[in-house]
């Protein structure tokens, strides 16, 4: 061979040569990127299978809750028939206390009536009642309110 294509031979040797170590560099530039974002799809699965199971949890709860809510509105509705019923026997034994106690009140005075009418014979007590009143000393009939 004669020397000029050797020496064409190693100048393309020595061309190549660098462009194989440019290759050999960028592959390696390459293959640490894929590495790198390798690591970040990595952390990012791992970061989606805790988030899933976050989810799962949590759709338990709710369930939970949900059921504790509806089991409370229950209760509440129980209670608040309970407590209607409560109220309205309360109403009832108000109403029967009143009027035993009116009732008892009304026969006093009628006794005490009667035991007046008995001392003083001579006086009328027609104009005297339970349901009066005096006011600035006259006898008025009581308001009801």
């Amino acid at each position: 061979m004669d020397s000029s294509t050797a020496r064409s031979f190693a100048a393309r040797e020595a061309t190549l040569r660098e462009e194989l170590v440019h290759f050999s560099k960028l592959l390696h530039t390459k293959r640490q990127e894929v590495t790198t974002l390798e690591a970040r799809l990595l952390s990012l699965r791992v970061q989606v299978f805790k988030l899933e199971e976050v989810e799962e949890e949590s759709k338990g709860k709710i369930a939970g809750l949900e059921r504790r809510s509806a089991d409370l509105e229950v209760q509440l509705d129980q209670a608040k028939a309970e407590f209607c019923q409560q109220a309205k026997a309360f109403e009832e034994a108000e109403a029967d206390l009143t009027g035993d106690v009116l009732d008892a009140y009304d026969e006093g005075f009628k006794d005490a009536l009667a035991q007046i009418a008995c001392v003083h014979p001579e006086m009328d007590t027609t104009p005297f009642s339970a349901s009066n009143l005096v006011d600035n000393g006259e006898i008025v009939p009581r308001v009801f309110p």
